[in-house]
């Protein structure tokens, strides 16, 4: 009987049953998700104590005949053999040894527990990945674990400091979120350092989070384009030394301002159709955290601007990609310039 692919809760949910299946993909791009779901059903099926009899992984694809020998041999001290197989490289094989691997795969039976779980990101549009995806679908489970939405991370944030008898609010643990660019990973280290400095007992600070926690080049760079859009040009030049300062690629400064007006004249052309946010978000392919930055974020601010004006940012931005790329002019000309045209563009509209 087909099983249809899972959310993430309804994982959650199967995995606290008990009642799980022989065969489970896991992939998407979330991959510390992916990982801990990984773990959380082989200590389901283990017990929580794998051992090296029954639990088996692979970092990458096994010998076929391999694979299916760790399949076949039954458990010796758990109720499930588990049999972990992380970032199979699917789209490398030949169409034979594919073929041969789904063989095994979707002959897998209890008490045999197979998970390919793919931390690396599985492209889900090629034609392997796809044949892979429906083999499961069909006789086990599926679960596309993307990017988590930035509240979720940081309530687990604040979760994570709770247990170590440290107190962040809500608040200030969502705008740690954002400084990392909605990274559930990168939170979670940042948290840990920050339980770190502050001890038990203690509490996490705004001020402790602006010191100690370097703001992503997302999140910087949507900083920037506020202060230009906002005319705050003295605020703007210093988030571009402290980008330079921090060593950040002209080329990753460049396409990051670019894909932040795209995003925005976008919102905007979808507020003239009246087109609300999350349906703006879903027409333009966005899922997870960067859906949250584009409803909350991103949508807002293209509200207080001009349709005319995001167009020639846009058009700038594209001129400047071609100078950065073409052109002996050192990077940071190039950006400051970049700035310096975008106020012009602002100033312009305003007249």
């Amino acid at each position: 009987m087909a099983v249809l692919r899972l959310t993430e809760s309804k994982l959650s949910a199967e995995i606290k049953t008990g009642r799980l299946a022989s065969v489970y993909l896991l992939y998407g791009k979330e991959p510390f998700l992916i990982t801990t779901y990984a773990g959380k059903l082989t200590d389901r099926a283990t017990g929580g104590d794998p051992n090296d009899l029954d639990y088996v992984k692979f970092d990458t694809c096994p010998d076929a005949d391999m694979l299916s020998d760790c399949v076949d041999t039954p458990p010796m001290l758990c109720e499930r053999k588990v049999v972990a197989v992380k970032d199979m490289e699917v789209d490398k094989l030949t169409p034979t040894e594919f073929g041969r691997y789904l063989d095994i795969i979707t002959g897998v039976t209890e008490p045999a527990l197979l998970i390919l779980y793919f931390p690396n990101e599985l492209d889900e549009k090629k034609s392997n990945a796809k044949k892979l995806i429906a083999a499961v679908e069909n006789i086990g489970t599926v679960c596309k674990l993307d990017m988590m939405k930035p509240p979720k991370i940081a309530e687990l944030c604040v979760r994570k400091a709770a247990k170590a008898g440290v107190v962040i609010s809500q608040e200030d643990a969502l705008y740690l979120v954002d400084r990392v660019g909605g990274k559930m990973t990168e939170a979670g280290d940042e948290t840990a350092k920050l339980i770190s400095y502050a001890g038990s007992g203690g509490m996490i600070y705004r001020a402790q989070i602006d010191a100690l926690v370097p703001k992503q080049l997302d999140a910087g760079v949507f900083d920037l384009a506020a202060a230009i859009n906002s005319g705050r040009r003295q605020e703007a030049f210093s988030i571009v030394d402290e980008l330079f300062a921090e060593q950040t690629e002209p080329v990753n400064i460049l396409s990051a301002l670019a894909t932040t007006y795209l995003d925005l004249y976008c919102a905007r052309l979808a507020m003239t159709d009246r087109i609300p946010a999350p349906s703006a978000a879903q027409m333009f392919g966005l899922s997870g955290g960067r859906m949250w930055v584009f409803t909350n974020k991103t949508f807002p601010a293209a509200s207080r601007l001009e349709l005319g004006y995001l167009r020639e940012t846009v058009r700038v931005l594209s001129q400047s990609d071609i100078l950065l790329k073409s052109s002996p002019v050192s990077g940071r000309t190039v950006i400051d310039r970049t700035v310096a045209d975008l106020f012009v563009c602002r100033e312009s509209a305003l007249r």
